[in-house]
């Protein structure tokens, strides 16, 4: 959350900074003559219309900080499995993808669609992972991996209902907030049968 609010703040500064150009280029009521004064009344200044937020880049970081905005330190490390499997989950594409879209997120609207990609490929995810968990696991792993889906799934709209409504209104960031929320939810969940699959054969497959 602390890189996506750095993000949201890079791009109203953005906003205020063309914002006060504009004021700029407009001339000391002081020095305007009355015949000037006269004219403009008579021909209306034109409008500005203010840069798509779309158009709106972030600042690139300075040199030797780019190292520092990785997934691993925009979204919280697994705490299950095992070491390897956590070291193993580092580099996966989801992440990497979720944190090359914040990079070149330049409005708010960008880093939502972040966010809701994000989502999908984790749903996709735990569909791929809990079927082959049901193909190669044993007996045991089986049937606790399908007793956690059944009750994961049985509770999946209360929880993304209670993620919605943990977010105050008044928020100016709660469409971000809700959207990082459920998509953190999910992952969370992928993270639990990543773990599970990767304790039968060591393998963590994704897409």
């Amino acid at each position: 959350m602390k890189r996506i609010r750095k993000l949201v703040c890079i791009v109203c500064a953005a906003a205020l900074a063309l914002s006060f150009a504009a004021c700029r280029q407009t001339a000391p009521e002081d020095s305007i003559s009355e015949d000037t004064a006269q004219s403009a009344e008579i021909t209306p200044a034109p409008e500005v219309t203010p840069a798509p937020e779309e158009d709106v880049l972030p600042t690139p970081a300075p040199e030797g900080e780019e190292a520092e905005e990785t997934h691993q330190n925009v979204l919280p490390a697994p705490e299950n499995g095992s070491e390897a499997f956590r070291k193993a989950f580092e580099v996966n594409p989801v992440d990497a993808q979720y944190a090359s879209d914040l990079e070149n997120a330049g409005s708010v609207a960008n880093i939502i669609a972040a966010c809701n990609a994000a989502s999908e490929s984790w749903r996709e995810q735990i569909d791929s992972v809990y079927a082959q968990i049901l193909e190669r696991g044993d007996d045991k792993t089986v049937e606790q991996v399908t007793e956690d889906q059944s009750h994961w799934i049985n509770e999946q709209s209360n929880e993304l209902q209670a993620i919605r409504d943990s977010v105050s209104e008044d928020d100016p960031l709660a469409a971000i907030t809700v959207a990082e929320s459920i998509m953190l939810y999910y992952r969370t969940r992928a993270i639990d049968l990543c773990a599970a699959l990767y304790e039968i054969d060591g393998k963590l497959v994704f897409g």
